[in-house]
């Protein structure tokens, strides 16, 4: 069978789009033109039998897909004027994940820093905002850091990030910020410290998309949604894979979840306003890999007496001290199990459990699956029980 040659018309978005149609390519005997991936010009005069593309906000290479004649799928929906099918990940789950990491942490006052002003900048929004006002909190918007008008660049970056500046300035502390993409939140992180707001005390800033170069690069690691962009470059391939064996587009495709969030530095502080809680959350932070961790040893920690303690803990937290290091221990638990091979019962150990039984009792408590389950479904490569 005569192998089909794709144009990869993605030029200006992340590898895990790449991963996704590469995978089904290997899978379906697919060629994959990918001359764009080096050239980053339109390649005129092609012919093949079909496209997937990421044309964002490249006009003249919109015009192009819309001129060939052959199945075409676009991998985001904020290019409707193409009039192609296309698949796209699920921003409003994203942006409600995000307002779920921030609450928490017991964050009361929040910010959204939009990458620029466009159909998915608002969808994450919606997510983000529905889940914080259903808390029964408020959020301040503030301006883009870049303007389009039709799908054109407008504005000046500079002002922009001016603009930016005043509004987190003028943000209570500590607030929370959601930012659009990593590249937005890292904008932020680097206006907050010219700023000398700090992070995360005084400011957390979560992104979006997991881009590990950009996260670990930055003074401050930030913390991610793992926008699961493999997965959407997958699906747009499995989907034109049908257009090009004749199928009709569905009229509904299901949006990509996202697949959670890695926790980093700019987000590792929970906010409250007592300093004696406050020391007793550091302890909790430095010491809840320890499996004998006793609550009397957190209180010494603090300047205060046990009972003082719980009630204010109570208070700014809204759970016990023993519900708090339960939290943390399992939070290290899932990344590990997530981003690491460890056995299970490693993962337990590190995690500050004092035994396999008493982790899979609390884990499937928490989650309603088992370690190894949860493991499978976040997709890590191995699992070792």
């Amino acid at each position: 069978m005569k192998k089909r040659n794709i144009l990869l018309a993605i030029t200006t978005t992340h590898h895990g789009l790449y991963r996704g149609v590469a995978r089904f390519a290997r899978e379906h005997n697919w060629h994959l033109t990918t001359d764009m991936l080096y050239a980053a010009s339109i390649p005129r005069g092609w012919k093949g039998d079909g496209i997937i593309s990421h044309v964002g906000y490249w006009n003249e290479l919109a015009d192009f897909i819309r001129g060939v004649d052959c199945p075409r799928v676009e991998l985001t929906n904020v290019r409707k004027d193409l009039g192609i099918p296309y698949v796209e990940g699920d921003n409003r789950a994203i942006g409600a994940l995000a307002a779920a990491h921030f609450l928490e942490r017991n964050h009361r006052h929040f910010a959204w820093v939009p990458f620029t002003n466009d159909v998915l900048n608002q969808e994450r929004l919606n997510g983000f905002s529905e889940a914080i006002e259903a808390a029964g909190f408020q959020l301040t918007i503030l301006p883009p850091l870049h303007e389009l008008k039709g799908f054109k660049w407008q504005g000046n970056w500079e002002k922009n990030l001016t603009r930016i500046a005043t509004a987190l300035a003028a943000l209570p502390k500590p607030s929370a910020v959601f930012c659009y993409n990593d590249c937005a939140a890292a904008n932020v992180l680097s206006v907050c410290q010219e700023l000398g707001i700090a992070v995360p005390e005084e400011m957390a800033i979560c992104g979006v998309d997991n881009d590990e170069l950009l996260c670990e690069a930055v003074t401050v690691p930030l913390t991610s949604v793992v926008h699961d962009l493999e997965s959407v470059g997958y699906q747009g391939a499995a989907l034109l894979e049908r257009l090009m064996n004749g199928e009709v587009a569905p009229s509904d495709i299901p949006r990509i979840p996202p697949k959670g969030i890695i926790f980093r530095k700019s987000t590792d502080m929970l906010a409250v306003d007592n300093i004696e809680v406050a020391r007793a959350l550091r302890c909790i932070k430095e010491r809840h890999s320890e499996a004998n961790l006793q609550v009397s040893e957190i209180v010494a920690a603090t300047s205060i007496s046990r009972r003082p303690l719980e009630i204010a803990f109570k208070k700014e937290v809204s759970r016990t001290i023993n519900n708090e290091v339960t939290r943390v221990r399992l939070e290290k638990a899932m990344h590990l199990l997530q981003h690491t091979d460890h056995p299970v019962g490693d993962v337990a150990v590190a995690s500050g459990f004092a035994g396999a039984n008493q982790f899979h009792r609390v884990f499937r408590a928490k989650t309603g699956v088992s370690p190894k389950q949860y493991r499978i479904r976040q997709g890590a490569e191995s699992s070792r029980s």
